[in-house]
Parts: structure tokens; C-alpha cells; sequence
């Protein structure tokens, strides 16, 4: 069975990826400062406000408010979103869990973020490591977000 030219749908690309925040503030001082991204939207700033019908049926969440930031990392965006009411708190967050989530960032130096990330206490699982010809290493926002940066490429 053929599908029509209108039944058809492709994806172009990944817009963007979105964590989940318990707190704002806390996380743009994090993604922000100590990483170095460059905020490109805050709806607080803006004045904008996220909360109505519409979006509690997009989101699930019935009666929440949400507070947004787009970090720009090159050409890629990272979304950050603090709902109000909050919901349950990230414990105990594995690599291994299902359903767990990262994002990778491309680095050039990963041995100057490592030294970043350690002077400013954020919970590194282990220092750089080569693998497969690449630098890699897991760390964590404040949240307890998994996050990977990798130095190469491993498709090299």
C-alpha cells in the first residue's frame, strides 16, 4: 500500500532539546555561567506569559505556568522549562533507566570543561575517558540531568 504525497511526513532536523527545571534561576546560573551558553529568550524577560487552556492540553498539566529560556549552542537550542506548580523531583536518575535522556555537547577541550566543571562543584560520574577514539564525559546539572560532552568525532 502506497501512501499519497499528503499522507507522506519527513523530519527536517531537531529543533531543539527541553529539560524540565525546579528552579530557574539556579539552572541559568548553571547552563549560563558556567557552561557559557548564550540565552537568546526568557519569557520572564519578555514578558510573555505560558499558562491558559491550550497549554495545559499540549502539556498534560493541567492549571501550570511555565517560565521558558532558549540557550543558543552554535546553530542548536537548548530549552529550559520551569512549571508551576512543579511536579515530582528527578531521584535517582540512571544512564540506564529507561525513558533517561541526555544531550551531548560537542567540545573542543574537554579537559578545560572538566577543570571548569570541577572548580565550580558540579557532580562529574567520572573525568574524561577515551573511547573509541573520542573524549567523552558524563556530568550533571543541578537537577541531576545527565549531561555528555564529547571532544571528536566518533564517526571518524
Amino acid at each position: 500500500m502506497n501512501a499519497t504525497e499528503e499522507e507522506k511526513f519527513r523530519f527536517n532536523g531537531l529543533k531543539h532539546a527541553s529539560f524540565t527545571v525546579s528552579d530557574m534561576a539556579r539552572s541559568m546560573a548553571f547552563y549560563r555561567d558556567v557552561l557559557g551558553l548564550e540565552v537568546v529568550f526568557d519569557s520572564a524577560e519578555a514578558g510573555e506569559t505560558f499558562k491558559g487552556p491550550e497549554l495545559d492540553n499540549l502539556t498534560g498539566c493541567p492549571g501550570s505556568e511555565l517560565h521558558i529560556v532558549f540557550l543558543k549552542i552554535n546553530e542548536d537550542m537548548l530549552e529550559l522549562i520551569q512549571y508551576t506548580p512543579k511536579g515530582k523531583a528527578l531521584e535517582g536518575n540512571k544512564a540506564s533507566n529507561t525513558g533517561s535522556a541526555h544531550v551531548c555537547l560537542d567540545t573542543e577541550n574537554i579537559q578545560a570543561l572538566y577543570k571548569k566543571l570541577s572548580e565550580n562543584g558540579v557532580k562529574i560520574h567520572y573525568p574524561p575517558q577515551n573511547l573509541g577514539g573520542v573524549d567523552v564525559m558524563y556530568f550533571r546539572d543541578p537537577d541531576g540531568i545527565i549531561i555528555e560532552s564529547m571532544q571528536g568525532d566518533p564517526m571518524a
